[in-house]
């Protein structure tokens, strides 16, 4: 049901007053899925908030690849008209993507850890331009307590699986 208004009775100042009551107005529909949004710009990371698709695509369209990548993990279970140059994953809730994001965050940071820590105490077998010139914040027994928390984490959280089949943009037709 479209319903055609007449703008060329506003004033400019009525018109941008419009907008932006319309603009708030679909920021704030919230559609009952989340919507995390992960963006990464020009060397900065931080969380976007949106409450709806529409929102989530106007983010996407701004962080395009030019100004920055927004990775996006939501429970919609449709987003195959989202347009979208970093990850677009389903994950069913919060919850599983913070445990997720916290698995991964280990897994990473262990060998990241045993590295730095092998080159120092290597530092001497090597050229004085490739020496690290600062030690480790960390220690073995910080690498020892966060294996063991990865071998002890528990692993019932459901990973994020993307939209996308094999990097194409058709949607995965079943969530199992």
């Amino acid at each position: 049901m479209k319903k055609e208004i007449d703008f060329t009775q506003y004033n400019i100042a009525e018109l941008v007053e419009i907008r932006e009551l319309v603009n708030a107005h679909i920021s704030a529909y919230k559609d009952g899925y989340f919507y995390i949004c992960k963006v990464r710009s020009y060397g900065r990371n931080w969380q976007e908030h949106v409450n709806n698709e529409y929102e989530l695509q106007e983010l996407c369209y701004r962080y395009d690849g030019y100004d920055g990548i927004v990775d996006v993990y939501s429970n919609h279970p449709d987003l195959s008209n989202i347009h979208n140059y970093g990850d677009l994953c389903y994950v069913p809730t919060v919850e599983d993507y913070e445990k997720w994001r916290e698995h991964r965050y280990l897994e990473n940071t262990v060998p990241d850890l045993e590295s730095a820590l092998q080159e120092w105490e290597t530092r001497d077998e090597r050229p004085f331009s490739q020496r690290p010139h600062f030690a480790p914040v960390h220690t073995w027994e910080d690498v020892a307590k966060y294996k063991k928390q990865l071998e002890e984490f528990d692993m019932s959280f459901t990973p994020p699986v993307s939209y996308r089949v094999n990097n194409s943009e058709e949607l995965i037709s079943s969530q199992e």
